[in-house]
């Protein structure tokens, strides 16, 4: 036996066999893990249904209608955002799962990896975009001041998705119907059959913000401030519930300290209202509508150039004098038309503030919120 060993050890094995020895090997292996039929056919409906959802997502609801694309939005509404990519890279993980179980080594893996690089984009895009969708336009709370004028004016901004193209037609409280008015006529602003308002102000990424304007007389004013339910009725017939919120003090008016005054802006968070005085008074407190009370804030004011703050009150200004009032807005989704100022036993020193929201992602999220 052991000569039967030495012998075959002294065989000498050419080269061109060995290697065909080492592919017929290979060979066997990869005939071992020949690849299944059915597993390319479930790739390619895995990359050909996300690839539909990307570009159903992408292009917009005027190709899936907005009635179904609200329904679709508001099933997905109940997940937490977590719960998307959750979903997401399950899907991703089964099917690299089964692709590298079943395909071959070597080039199929490579194509593998990169179907699943497809795959996560294709479905992020998609999770990202739904996550950022809103189910129905939403509209900014507003608190507006009305006085006793022939004419109010009514500001709404409403927030929708950049692709939805529904409009405010009118504005309904009880049964007062207010149309919405435009500065260009429906059908001039008709672009390839929807509707692109000039009342776009402002947008984001995926919403823009828009705004609906309205007129009333003093009847129709008192109407609507007595309604419980206010609506912005859409060109569909879709109602959004209005959060406005009216302030009415028409004693400010009657005792009005005579001045002269303007306002601006030091950034977005913060406001600075200057007076000059015509007569002399004394002043105990800051005045704010009662709907502000815990959303704008006395920082502080300014007199021959010396700061003061709530705590220094009663303070008295002279005749002539200038008077700097810097106030701090509280972080909140709010629009703002109302007067703010000093008030004291000689009368109101009032400024009308005008503010707006500044639209961020953040603030949609609030809206969003609030309207919940």
């Amino acid at each position: 036996m052991n000569n039967l060993k030495k012998q075959m050890d002294q065989i000498d094995i050419p080269e061109s066999l060995h290697q065909r020895s080492l592919q017929g090997i290979e060979q066997a292996k990869k005939e071992q893990h020949k690849p299944q039929p059915w597993v390319p056919k479930v790739l390619t409906i895995a990359v050909t249904l996300a690839a539909c959802v990307f570009v159903a997502f992408m292009v917009g609801e005027q190709h899936l209608g907005n009635d179904r694309a609200s329904v679709l939005r508001s099933q997905l509404e109940n997940l937490s955002p977590p719960m998307y990519w959750i979903l997401a890279l399950l899907c991703v993980c089964i099917i690299l799962y089964f692709s590298r179980k079943n395909l071959k080594v070597g080039t199929d893996q490579k194509k593998t990896i990169g179907v699943a690089i497809v795959l996560i984009l294709m479905i992020g895009n998609s999770t990202i975009f739904l996550q950022h969708q809103l189910i129905k336009p939403i509209v900014v709370p507003t608190v507006i001041e009305v006085t006793d004028s022939l004419q109010n004016a009514l500001e709404i901004r409403y927030i929708t998705n950049k692709d939805d193209h529904r409009y405010v037609k009118y504005l309904q409280a009880e049964d007062v119907q207010l149309p919405i008015i435009y500065d260009q006529t429906e059908q001039a602003n008709l672009v390839n059959g929807f509707y692109y308002p000039l009342d776009t102000s402002q947008d984001l990424l995926y919403q823009n913000i828009r705004l609906a304007f309205f007129q009333l007389d003093l009847n129709t004013t008192k109407k609507v401030m007595t309604s419980e339910n206010i609506y912005l009725v859409l060109s569909d017939g879709m109602k959004l519930p209005a959060p406005i919120h009216f302030t009415r003090e028409t004693f400010i008016d009657e005792n009005q300290i005579m001045n002269h005054s303007y306002s601006q802006s030091q950034h977005d968070s913060e406001q600075i209202i200057s007076f000059t005085l015509q007569q002399d008074a004394v002043f105990d407190a800051f005045y704010v509508p009662a709907s502000l009370e815990d959303k704008i804030l006395l920082k502080e004011w300014r007199l021959n150039d010396q700061r003061y703050t709530v705590s220094d009150f009663p303070f008295s200004v002279t005749a002539g004098q200038r008077l700097e009032l810097m106030i701090q807005f509280k972080e909140d989704p709010l629009d703002i038309n109302t007067s703010i100022g000093f008030s004291g036993p000689d009368g109101y020193l009032t400024k009308r503030l005008y503010s707006q929201a500044y639209f961020t992602t953040n603030l949609v999220k609030k809206v969003r919120e609030n309207n919940d």
